[in-house]
């Protein structure tokens, strides 16, 4: 016997034609910005349902967000209040020589959050830190806030000191993670079950110096230096670097080689970062060129193909900007690559080099969540 067509959104019916009346009106929403698609939970009890409590489409939008990539730029410059502003690439690409502001667009705001720190984002939840003075484990707590739906969480207790933070996706699960890591320690918050959990330890820690984990393919990956007692950078041979990758789901990690072609200590840090869902990693050649390699299936040391060559001089960077490169976004409309160059700002995301005073971070990927 075949089975019933899908339930209409809008009537009992299950007609042929409101079927594909439903699946088309499914289909023009999930294209639609972030902001629209909030107000259009009002126009009926069936949208609103779609909207705010439909998984399969939310990560359908979520899906197509990514096709047409945008730029959240954050202003945290008064403790008492985060702003956003949604920005495409497309306008960014073209106002390259210009600074753009950050509107008081209240609907992208959040005000006396008791947070004052943006720790991290993926598809579009943003992972929120605060604190009371003085500065204690008991002082410290963590939220969880998604600027599309203006939804934000319980303070999440964080009872541990010193411990960095990171965050992302447990697609196995699906459900989002952070982890809180420190030398001898490694805790993980799950939203399915809100509670901190111990697992193993890293394998080797990365060095408090070195930047953040970055989130890709369901894992948080860190460069890391092993074999070090004394974080000397003069002292540093090439087989001593490595990227360490903890697999959201099962909670294990893997060690990755850098690329082979990676073969002279760089005067500076090197980076992972994500690029078109790949997993990067950038140095510094000579104190001339920015090297940019890709690794095009994730975990396979194999896979590292060569990305981009260019020099400093083409790139316009100064000497001392040399020492901070972080490609952030790839545009594929115009074949264009956007990093920064200032290390006074954590990015993560998309920023223009011409745009690093806008904003203190930087954050990718909006979508509703």
């Amino acid at each position: 016997m075949d089975s019933p067509p899908p339930k209409s959104l809008h009537s009992n019916s299950c007609s042929p034609t409101s079927v594909l009346f439903d699946e088309l009106i499914t289909e023009i929403l999930s294209w639609l910005p972030v902001k629209t698609l909030m107000q259009f939970k009002c126009v009926c009890k069936s949208w609103t349902t779609l909207i705010s409590h439909d998984p399969s489409f939310t990560k359908l939008h979520l899906y197509r967000s990514r096709r047409n990539t945008h730029l959240a730029l954050f202003s945290d410059q008064l403790i008492s209040d985060i702003r956003v502003q949604i920005i495409p690439v497309s306008r960014l690409l073209e106002n390259m020589l210009r600074n753009i502001a950050i509107p008081n667009d209240p609907y992208y705001s959040i005000s006396n959050t008791d947070c004052f720190f943006v720790v991290g984002s993926c598809n579009g939840l943003l992972f929120l830190q605060g604190n009371s003075l003085p500065i204690e484990p008991h002082n410290v707590w963590l939220r969880f806030w998604n600027p599309a739906t203006k939804t934000l969480s319980e303070k999440i207790g964080y009872s541990t000191k010193f411990f960095k933070l990171t965050f992302g996706y447990d697609i196995s699960n699906d459900t989002y993670k952070v982890v809180s890591y420190n030398a001898n320690e490694v805790k993980v918050f799950s939203l399915s079950d809100n509670v901190w959990r111990d697992i193993p330890s890293l394998p080797i820690v990365p060095h408090q110096s070195m930047r953040d984990g970055v989130y890709v393919s369901g894992s948080i990956n860190w460069l890391a230096i092993q074999n070090i007692t004394k974080y000397k950078w003069n002292d540093i041979r090439i087989e001593q670097f490595v990227i360490i990758s903890l697999d959201l789901g099962t909670e294990t990690y893997q060690q990755f080689l850098p690329p082979r072609g990676f073969v002279e200590v760089p005067p500076a840090e090197p980076s992972v970062t994500v690029l078109m869902d790949c997993l990067c990693f950038s140095h510094n050649l000579k104190r001339t060129h920015f090297v940019l390699w890709q690794m095009m299936e994730f975990g396979v040391e194999e896979s590292w193909t060569p990305f981009l060559k260019i020099s400093f001089q083409d790139l316009h960077i100064d000497y001392n900007d040399q020492l901070f490169v972080l490609p952030l976004c790839v545009s594929k409309i115009s074949d264009t690559i956007i990093m920064t160059t200032t290390s006074t700002s954590r990015a993560s995301g998309v920023l223009g080099t011409h745009f690093s005073s806008l904003c203190t971070k930087t954050y990718a990927s909006f979508g509703l969540l």
